[in-house]
C-alpha cells in the first residue's frame, strides 16, 4: 500500500510563547507514526508578536524524517477562518487536518483521526468533552448560538464540534473550489457537505500561554456569519413580522375609525401613541437590520476581494 501523506494545517496568531513547546510536542507525536508522511503548514495570520520568528526556528530546527514544514505568512490579520482556507489551498496530502497552535487541540489525537480516515471516513470531526478554561458566559453563548442555529438551519450542527478536524483530499478540493465566500463558517461547511463522517472526542487542555483571541465581538461576528450563511429564515421571519404589523395597523386603524364615527370618542392618550410608534419603529428597524446584513454579505461576495494575501512562503 502506498504511503499516505497527511497535511497538517496549523493556524497561528500571536502565539510566540507557546509555539516552541507546541512545535516539539507535535513533531514528537508525528515521529510515532513513521508509516505516514506529514506536510506541516504553519499559517501565520498576521501576528504582531514574534510568532513568525518562532515558526522559522521550528522549520529549521524541529525536524523528523517523515515531516516537511512550510510556513505561510499573511500580509495582515485576515482571521482564523482565512488561515484554515489558506492551509487547505496550499496542502497536497491525501487528507488535511486543521488545528490551532494554542495547545488546546492535542496532537496526540491525530493518530485516531487518521485511523478513522483510513477506515473510510471522508470527514473526521472532533467533539470537545470538556474545557476547563471556558468561562460561564462563553458556555452559555455557545449553547444558545447552536440551539438557535439548529432551529433556523436545514442542517443539524454538533454544538461541541471544533475547528480541529480532518477532511479527505476530495472534501478539501470541494472546500477549495466551491466554498470561497468572504464571510465563512468552515465548521459549518464540513458538517453540511455530506460525505462519510466520524467523530473523535477529546479533552481540551488548559491554555498554558496567552489568552483566547475570540472576544465577544469576534464570537458574535462568527455567529452572525453562521446564521446568515446557512439559513434564509431571518428573511422569512422579517416577512412574517411585516405581515403581522400590517394586520395590527389595519385592525387598530379600523377600530379608531369605528370609535370616531359611532361613539365620537376616538382612542386618545399620549401613552397609546408613544407605545404604538415605539412598536412600529422597533419592527421596522429590526427588518431593516436583517435586510442590511444579507445585503452586506451579498456586497462582499460581489466585490470578489481575496480571502487572504500571502506575504511570504518559507520551507
Amino acid at each position: 500500500m502506498d504511503q499516505k501523506t497527511i497535511s497538517v494545517v496549523i493556524s497561528v496568531y500571536n502565539e510566540e510563547k507557546g509555539l516552541p513547546d507546541f512545535g516539539r510536542s507535535l513533531v514528537d507525536d508525528l515521529k510515532k507514526m513513521p508509516q505516514y508522511k506529514f506536510e506541516i503548514l504553519w499559517v501565520n495570520d498576521g501576528s504582531t508578536d514574534k510568532s513568525q520568528k518562532e515558526i522559522d526556528l521550528i522549520i529549521n530546527s524541529v525536524k523528523a524524517e517523515n515531516t516537511n514544514h512550510t510556513g505561510i505568512e499573511f500580509s495582515k490579520n485576515y482571521g482564523h477562518e482565512a488561515a484554515m482556507i489558506a492551509g487547505i489551498d496550499h496542502s497536497t496530502g491525501d487528507a488535511v487536518i486543521c488545528m490551532d497552535a494554542d495547545g488546546q487541540h492535542p496532537p496526540s489525537k491525530l493518530g485516531d483521526m487518521i485511523k478513522s480516515f483510513l477506515n473510510g471516513s471522508d470527514i473526521v470531526l472532533t467533539e470537545r468533552t470538556s474545557r476547563n478554561d471556558a468561562g460561564f458566559f462563553s458556555k452559555i453563548f455557545s449553547g444558545v448560538f447552536y440551539r438557535f442555529l439548529n432551529s433556523v438551519s436545514t442542517f443539524k450542527f454538533n454544538k461541541n464540534s471544533t475547528d480541529f478536524f480532518l477532511v479527505s483530499r476530495q472534501v478539501a478540493t470541494v472546500l477549495r473550489e466551491n466554498f470561497r465566500e468572504n464571510n465563512r463558517f468552515i465548521r459549518g461547511y464540513i458538517q453540511s457537505v455530506g460525505f462519510t463522517k466520524d467523530i473523535v472526542s477529546f479533552e481540551a487542555p488548559d491554555r498554558q500561554h496567552g489568552k483566547t483571541h475570540y472576544s465577544f465581538k469576534r464570537l458574535l461576528k462568527l455567529a452572525i456569519n453562521a446564521v446568515f450563511s446557512f439559513s434564509d429564515k431571518p428573511l422569512r421571519l422579517a416577512i412574517v413580522f411585516s405581515a403581522l404589523f400590517i394586520l395590527f395597523t389595519l385592525v387598530f386603524g379600523a377600530y379608531s375609525l369605528y370609535a370616531y364615527f359611532f361613539f365620537e370618542t376616538p382612542p386618545s392618550g399620549y401613552t397609546t401613541i408613544v407605545l404604538f410608534l415605539s412598536f412600529s419603529f422597533s419592527v421596522l428597524f429590526s427588518i431593516i437590520t436583517v435586510l442590511s446584513l444579507y445585503f452586506e454579505k451579498a456586497l462582499h461576495e460581489i466585490r470578489k476581494r481575496p480571502i487572504y494575501i500571502v506575504k511570504s512562503i518559507r520551507k
